[in-house]
């Protein structure tokens, strides 16, 4: 079985390991920088962005498509949050 602590430490290193290895570095770091110039877009793309342009009208549930709701993100961060102080208040 285990313990309220460890599962709290185990809580907090799942949640908090991502975010510290995405950190930028202290010191910046050698690297070879070549400049290039942008290429062109592939005329491929032309074509695709028609064939979206299309399907998007001929589909009109797309329209009102709307992304992540600010409502359910913060709902659920707020849960998660009293999750963890729960856990480490066992």
């Amino acid at each position: 079985m285990i313990r309220p602590a460890t599962l709290g430490f185990l809580a907090a290193l799942a949640l908090g390991a991502p975010t510290i290895a995405t950190a930028a570095p202290d010191r910046p770091i050698a690297t070879q920088v070549a400049v290039a110039t942008a290429p062109a877009p592939a005329p491929a793309a032309a074509a695709d962005a028609s064939r979206y342009a299309q399907r998007e009208r001929q589909d009109r549930q797309v329209a009102g498509y709307e992304g992540g709701s600010v409502v359910v993100i913060g709902v659920s961060g707020g849960a998660l949050i009293v999750l963890l102080l729960i856990l480490l208040l066992i």
